[in-house]
C-alpha cells in the first residue's frame, strides 16, 4: 500500500530544501525524479532492488512508465527504446546483469542515446549477497561508456541527476554504480526540485539509427568526440574535489571515499585529499593539476586497481614524477570493501598521531548470527525435500539463483553447483552429458523466464539425460516479492496468469508434470517417476509463496496449528522391552525413514510402537532399522542392528522361515518386503570387507562359568550370549564339529559350510571352549557339569526321529535326519518323502541331487498349510520335485507305497488321525527308498534319571522366559523345550536362557542386555487407515537355473545386487517408531521448529499450518491442535 493510499506523502516526492532520510538506492530514485525521468525499468536484485520498487510504488503517483523486464538485457533494451523516443529513461540492476545485457550494452554507444538514458548497476564488494564482485568499472573503456560513483546518499541524488544531462549531451548512456554500502546505508540527503519530464518522439534517421557496417565505421568515430564532452562535463566538482595540503596525497574513489575521509581526520594526516567520483573517462586536466604538486599518491578505491593502473598510466604519459601506491604496491588488499581497519594500517604513513580506539561501548546482549533459511511454508522447501527424498543420495543437483539457493546447503542439501540466473539446467544438462549420470536441474518462476526457457529448449532438443524442475510460487520473492512475470495480482486477486506447463510442452518437452509440493507423498512419486523415464522429464511444481499471498491479502483459507506429542516423538518403541539400540542419529538413516513415511497416507497417528517384522521375529530384529540404513547406504550400521541379536548371521540369512515377512504390511498394497534377502546383502558385504565391520563389545570376565550342553543353533546362541556377558563358557556336544542341526540336518544347497563356519568362528573366537564327541547321559551327566560350573544349560535338540505305523514290506526306510547327515550317501530309482516340513522338502531335494531318478512328498496337509517354507516348496517342486498333497501312505509294497487322498475331520487337524481318507482316491505310488520326515522329538534318556528336571508333552519343562528348568542351576533351550523347531526360534531362546542363566546369579545386573521378548500372540497383519500410494516389484535374488541345480550341493539362492539392495529397502514402510529421529529439523529445516536440547517443539506464531510436516514425521508424532482463520 503506498503512502498516498493512507493520506500520506511519499517521502520520496517530499518538497525541495527538505533534508531526509533517505536509503543511497531512494536518493538515486529522488535524483532521476529531479531530472524528469518518464520511463523505469530494471530487474531486481540486492543491492539495486529498492530502485525498482521504488519506481514501482511511485509510478501511478508521477506518471512515470514502469515495468519489471523480464530479464536485464530486456530492461536495457526498453530503457533505450524510451531513450530514443525522447524520454529520460532508467534502468536498475545488480551488477551481475549488466553482463547479462552485454549485447545491446556494447551497441547502444554508438548509436548514441536521445534523452538521457542512466544505467544504475550495483556493486557488491565482499559478496555480501552474490557470487562474485566483479567489477563494472571496466566496461566504461570496454564499451565507451561514462562511469560515475556515489560516496554518500546525498552524492546518489546529485550525481544521478547530473547523469542525464551528461547523457544527454554526450549522447552517451551513463552508468552509475553504487555499491552495497551506499545502497543500504541510510543517511541525511537535501532535496532539490522535481521535475516532470518530457517525451520529445522518435525521429527517424537510418544513419544515426541502424548500426548496419557501414554506418557502425562512422559512428565508431564519433564516439571519441562524444566521450570528450562527457570528460569534460564529469570535471566539475561534483565529480572530483580536493581539500588539504602536503606533498604526500589520497585519492579515494566512492564509498571509500566516505570512509578514508574519516580515517584521514582520526589520524590528523596533513595531506591533499582527493575524492574521485567518476572512473572513465577520468577528468585529465584536473589530474595532472593535482598530480603535479605530490610526491606519492596512495589511491583507494574497492575491488580492482582500476583507477591506480589508469593514474600511473597517466602519469607516465605526462611526465609526472608521483609516485602511485594502492594494491600493486602490497599497501592494500586486492578484494572486498574497506573497513576503517583496513585504511588505518594503509594510512600510517601519512599519519600525525596514532589512532586511538573508543572506549567500549555497551551495546547490550548480543544476538547470535543466523543463516538466511527459506520461510516457513516456503512451497520450494517442500520441493527440494521430496526431491532428496524421493531420490536419496545418488543425483546431481543443480541449482539456481534466488530463494531456491537456500536450498543448497543443510539441511535441504539440494545444490552440489551453482552459477548463475538460469544455469541449474545447462549445468545438470552438460554433466549428464559428459558423465552418462542422470541429474537433475532447478530453476525458479521468474529465472525460467529470464534465462531458462533457451536453456530447456536446448536441453529438449538434446533429450538430455536429466529431471529438471520449474520451481514456481507465483512472485520473485527473495529481492523484495516483486511481481512475478507469470501472474499480475489486484486488490489481493491473480488477473492473469501464464501457464509454465504450457509453456514448456509448447517448446517440445514430451514429459512435463504439475505437481504440489506440499501433497509430499505425489510429489515424491513424481520425481521418482520423472528418474525413471529414459529421456527429459520436467516437473513444474506450484505453490504460492504465503508470505506473498499474505501480504497481498490473497486468502489461504483457515490457518491450522500444529504440534508435538513428546510421547512419540524421538521414542523408540523397543526400548520399553530393553531393546533400544545404541546408535546416533544419522542424516542419511533419516531420509531413508522420511522417504518410507511420505509415501502412506491416511494413518498419520496409527504407528505401532514396534513393526510388526520385529514383533513377528523371534529374535526381534530391528527390520525396519537395517532396511532404513540399507536404503541410505550405510551397511556397517546395518550389520550393527543385524548383529547385536543374531550371533548366526551368515546361517540364520539363508535359512530363516521368515515370519517377519508373513505379517509385511507391503503385502496389502504388492508383496512382502524381502527381508531375509536384505539380512544376506548385508553379511555377505560384509563378509567381503577385509575385516569383518564389527567389533562386538562384551562384558568384562567376572569369574563365573557355565557348561552349554548342544552346540546347535540354540547352544551356539546361549554359549554366544553368555561369553557376552563375561562368563567363561564351555559348550560341548555329542558331534565333533558344532553346528547341530545346521551342520547335520540342513543340505548346503541351502546353507553351504563355508558360511557356517564363518558363525561357528565368530562365536568361539570369543574364547568359548569346545570339547566335541562328547555325549550327555555317557560321557558326563548334569550333576557332573554342576560340580564344576555355576549353571549348565541343555539345548540337545529334538533328534530322535518319529515314525508312523504303516503295515507290508517294500521300500528302503530311513529316517529324513540320518539321510540328511550322510554326505556320502549315493541313492537310485524312486524315492518317496513322508511328511510336509522342511526336513521333508530338504530330504526330497537331496534325494534328486544323490542320484534318484524322482522324489515324491507325500503329506497330510494341504499345499498351502505344509510347515515347510513356502519358498523352499515352491523351489523344490522348481526342481522335478512331485507334491501329493493332503494324501497318506497307507501300505508298504515291493514296488512302492499305496496311498489314499485325506481331508481334515475339523478345524486344527494337526494328527494323523484327524483326517478321513477320501473314496475311491486310492493311488500306487512306485518308490524305492522310503524317507521319513515327520517330526523328531527330545531325547529324554540322555538326560538320564533326574527327579528334579520336568517334562511336559515330551518337552524339557522351562519357563518360556527365562529358560529356567525345575532345577535352579539348569535351563534350557531350542528344540529340547519347544515345539517351534525353527532355527531363529532356538537362537531366541538359547538368548533367553542365557539372560535368565545370567539373572539367577548376578541378580539386575543381567538387565543391561535385555533378551528378545516373548513372541507376540495377536495378530500382526495390516495397519488399519494405512493406504500406500506407491508400488514396487520386490526384488529377486539370482539363483541357478533348476535344470542344472540337481547335479551338486552349490548353493542354489544367490544374493541382492547392491542396486537390488538399495532398491528393495526403499520398499520397507518403516512402520514403528525409531528413536533415532531428528528429521523435522535435520532435513526439512523449517524455523517453525525448535530444538530445545533433545527435544523439538512448533513455534505457533512462525508455524503457517501447512501441514507437510506431518506426511513425513516417521513417528506420527506432529498433529493438529487448532484451526485459525487466514488473511
Amino acid at each position: 500500500m503506498t503512502a498516498q493510499a493512507t493520506g500520506r506523502q511519499d517521502p520520496l516526492l517530499a518538497g525541495p530544501g527538505k533534508r531526509l532520510l533517505y536509503l543511497g538506492n531512494e536518493a538515486i530514485i529522488r535524483g532521476a525524479l529531479e531530472a524528469g525521468v518518464r520511463f523505469a525499468c530494471g530487474y531486481p536484485g540486492t543491492p539495486s532492488s529498492e530502485i525498482t520498487d521504488g519506481f514501482a510504488r511511485l509510478a501511478g503517483h508521477t506518471g512515470i512508465t514502469f515495468e519489471y523486464s523480464v530479464n536485464e538485457k530486456i530492461a536495457v533494451e526498453m530503457a533505450f527504446a524510451a531513450s530514443l523516443a525522447g524520454a529520460r529513461s532508467i534502468v536498475a540492476m545488480k551488477h551481475l546483469g549488466l553482463m547479462y545485457a552485454g549485447d545491446p550494452l556494447t551497441t547502444i554507444p554508438y548509436i548514441g542515446v536521445n534523452a538521457g538514458m542512466v544505467i544504475v548497476s550495483a556493486a557488491d564488494p565482499s559478496c555480501r549477497t552474490s557470487p562474485n564482485e566483479q567489477d563494472q568499472r571496466f566496461l566504461g573503456p570496454m564499451v565507451h561508456m561514462p562511469v560515475i560513483e556515489p560516496a554518500t546518499a546525498q552524492q546518489a541524488l546529485e550525481m544521478t541527476r547530473a547523469a542525464f544531462e551528461v547523457s544527454e549531451q554526450s549522447s552517451l548512456p551513463v552508468l552509475l554504480r553504487p555499491t552495497t554500502r551506499i545502497c543500504h546505508t541510510r543517511a541525511p540527503v537535501t532535496v532539490g526540485a522535481l521535475r516532470t519530464g518530457e517525451v520529445s518522439g522518435f525521429v527517424r534517421d537510418p544513419r544515426r539509427h541502424l548500426p548496419v557496417p557501414a554506418n557502425a565505421v562512422r559512428m565508431r568515430r564519433e564516439i571519441e568526440n562524444r566521450m570528450t564532452v562527457a570528460s569534460d562535463l564529469l570535471g566539475q566538482p561534483l565529480f572530483c574535489e580536493a581539500s588539504g595540503e602536503g606533498r604526500r596525497g589520497v585519492l579515494a574513489f566512492g564509498a571509500a571515499a566516505a570512509v578514508c575521509g574519516e580515517v584521514l581526520a582520526e589520524l590528523g594526516a596533513e595531506t591533499r585529499f582527493l575524492r574521485l567520483g567518476v572512473a572513465h573517462p577520468l577528468p585529465e586536466e584536473w589530474l595532472t593539476s593535482e598530480l603535479r604538486g605530490l610526491d606519492e599518491l596512495w589511491v583507494i578505491e574497492e575491488l580492482s586497481a582500476f583507477l591506480e593502473d589508469a593514474i600511473a598510466a597517466h602519469c607516465h604519459r605526462q611526465g609526472l614524477a608521483t609516485k602511485v601506491r594502492g594494491k600493486r604496491t602490497g599497501d592494500l588488499p586486492k578484494m572486498f570493501e574497506y573497513e576503517p581497519e583496513v585504511l588505518r594500517t594503509a594510512l600510517a604513513p601519512v599519519a600525525a598521531r596514532a589512532f586511538v580506539a573508543p572506549g567500549a561501548v555497551d551495546n547490550g546482549p548480543q544476538v547470535a548470527p543466523r543463516p538466511p533459511v527459506l520461510c516457513a511454508a516456503c512451497p520450494h522447501r517442500s520441493s527440494f525435500f521430496a526431491a532428496r527424498s524421493a531420490l536419496s543420495e545418488a543425483p546431481l543437483f543443480f541449482n539456481d539463483i534466488g530463494c531456491y539457493t537456500l536450498g543448497c546447503g543443510q539441511p535441504l542439501e539440494s545444490g552440489d553447483a551453482l552459477l548463475c540466473m538460469g544455469a541449474g539446467f545447462t549445468l545438470a544438462a552438460g554433466a549428464a552429458r559428459v558423465s552418462g549420470e542422470r541429474t537433475v536441474g532447478f530453476m525458479g518462476d521468474s529465472t525460467f523466464f529470464h534465462s531458462g526457457m533457451p536453456a530447456l529448449l536446448n536441453a529438449i532438443k538434446e533429450d538430455v539425460n536429466m529431471v529438471a524442475v520449474i520451481l514456481d510460487n507465483d512472485v520473485t520473492a527473495m529481492t523484495g516479492f516483486q511481481e512475478s512475470p507469470l501472474v499480475d495480482v489486484k486488490d489481493g486477486q491473480i488477473t492473469r496468469r501464464t501457464d509454465i506447463v504450457d509453456v514448456v510442452r509448447a517448446l517440445g518437452a514430451k514429459r512435463v508434470e504439475r505437481i504440489d509440493p506440499e501433497d509430499l507423498p505425489s510429489a515424491i512419486t513424481a520425481f521418482r517417476e520423472a528418474w525413471d523415464y529414459p529421456g527429459l522429464a520436467v516437473i513444474v511444481s506450484e505453490r504460492p509463496c504465503p508470505v506473498f499471498a499474505q501480504r497481498e491479502g490473497i486468502s489461504t483459507g483457515a490457518r491450522t496449528v500444529f504440534a508435538i506429542d513428546t510421547e512419540r516423538c524421538k521414542h523408540c518403541g523397543r526400548e520399553s522391552c530393553g531393546q533400544r539400540c545404541s546408535q546416533g542419529i544419522e542424516r542419511a538413516y533419516e531420509r531413508a525413514m522420511v522417504r518410507a513415511r511420505s509415501q502412506e497416507t491416511g494413518a498419520e497417528q496409527n504407528v505401532p510402537p514396534v513393526a510388526a517384522c520385529a514383533t513377528a521375529c523371534p529374535l526381534f530384529l530391528c527390520v525396519q532399522g537395517y532396511a532404513a540404513h540399507i536404503a541410505a547406504g550405510r551397511y556397517a550400521d546395518a550389520l550393527e542392528l543385524i548383529m547385536d541379536g543374531l550371533p548366526l548371521p551368515d546361517s540364520v540369512c539363508r535359512v530363516c522361515h521368515r515370519p517377519c515377512e508373513d505379517v509385511c504390511v507391503r503385502a496389502q498394497t504388492d508383496s512382502p518386503v524381502a527381508i531375509n534377502d536384505l539380512k544376506r546383502f548385508v553379511v555377505d558385504w560384509a563378509d567381503a570387507q577385509p575385516e569383518f565391520p564389527y567389533r562386538l563389545e562384551r562384558e568384562p570376565d567376572h569369574g563365573r562359568s557355565v557348561a552349554v550342553v548342544g552346540a546347535g543353533p540354540a547352544g551356539l546362541a546361549a554359549a554366544h550370549e553368555l561369553r557376552v556377558r563375561g562368563y567363561a563358557v564351555t559348550l560341548l556336544d555329542a558331534a565333533d564339529e558344532p553346528g547341530g542341526l545346521l551342520r547335520y540336518g540342513i543340505p548346503a544347497y541351502r546353507l553351504p559350510r563355508e558360511a557356517l563356519a564363518k558363525d561357528i568362528r565368530r562365536v568361539l573366537d570369543l574364547g568359548i571352549r569346545f570339547e566335541g564327541g562328547r555325549r550327555l547321559g555317557s560321557d558326563f551327566t548334569t550333576d557332573e557339569l554342576l560340580q564344576h560350573h555355576d549353571g549348565v544349560v541343555i539345548a540337545i535338540g529334538a533328534g530322535k526321529p518319529a515314525r508312523g505305523e504303516v503295515p507290508g514290506d517294500g521300500p528302503q526306510q530311513v529316517d529324513a535326519l540320518a539321510f540328511l547327515r550322510d554326505d556320502n550317501c549315493r541313492i537310485s530309482g524312486e524315492v518317496v518323502v513322508i511328511g510336509g516340513g522342511n526336513a521333508a522338502v530338504d530330504a526330497a531335494r537331496s534325494a534328486l541331487r544323490r542320484g534318484a531318478s524322482g522324489a515324491t512328498i507325500v503329506c497330510l496337509e494341504a499345499r498351502d498349510a505344509m510347515p515347510a517354507i513356502s519358498a523352499e516348496t515352491k523351489e523344490a517342486v522348481r526342481e522335478g520335485v512331485n507334491l501329493r498333497t493332503a494324501t497318506r501312505v497307507t501300505r508298504l509294497t515291493a514296488t512302492g507305497v499305496e496311498t489314499v487322498c485325506v481331508r481334515p475331520a475339523g478345524a486344527g487337524a494337526l494328527l494323523p488321525s484327524d483326517y478321513d481318507p477320501v473314496e475311491g482316491s486310492a493311488r500306487q505310488l512306485p518308490a524305492t527308498h522310503l524317507i521319513w520326515a515327520i517330526g523328531q522329538t527330545a531325547d529324554r534318556e540322555a538326560l538320564g534319571p533326574q527327579p528334579s528336571l520336568r517334562w511336559e508333552d515330551g518337552c524339557l519343562a522351562a519357563d518360556p522366559l527365562t529358560g529356567q528348568t525345575s532345577h535352579a542351576r539348569i535351563f534350557a533351550a531350542g528344540d529340547v523345550v519347544n515345539g517351534e523347531r525353527t532355527v531363529t526360534g532356538a537362537i531366541a531362546l538359547g538368548r533367553r536362557a542365557a539372560w535368565g542363566l545370567d539373572r539367577s546369579l548376578r541378580g539386575d545386573a543381567a538387565d543391561t542386555r535385555q533378551p528378545p521378548p516373548l513372541p507376540s500372540a495377536r495378530d500382526l497383519r495390516g495397519r488399519p487407515g494405512a493406504v500406500r500410494i506407491d508400488s514396487a516389484q520386490r526384488a529377486v535374488p539370482a539363483e541357478r537355473e533348476a535344470s542344472g541345480r540337481t547335479s551338486d550341493f552349490s548353493e542354489v539362492v544367490g544374493v541382492l545386487t547392491e542396486e537390488q539392495a538399495q532398491a528393495e529397502a526403499q520398499r520397507c514402510t518403516i512402520c514403528g517408531n525409531c528413536g533415532n529421529c531428528n528429521a523435522c529439523v535435520d532435513l526439512f529445516g523449517c524455523p517453525a521448529f525448535v530444538q530445545d536440547g533433545a527435544a523439538v517443539r512448533i513455534d505457533e506464531k512462525a508455524c503457517t499450518g501447512c501441514g507437510v510436516c506431518v506426511s513425513f514425521c516417521p513417528t506420527g508424532a506432529i498433529h493438529a491442535v487448532t484451526a485459525e482463520g487466514g488473511p
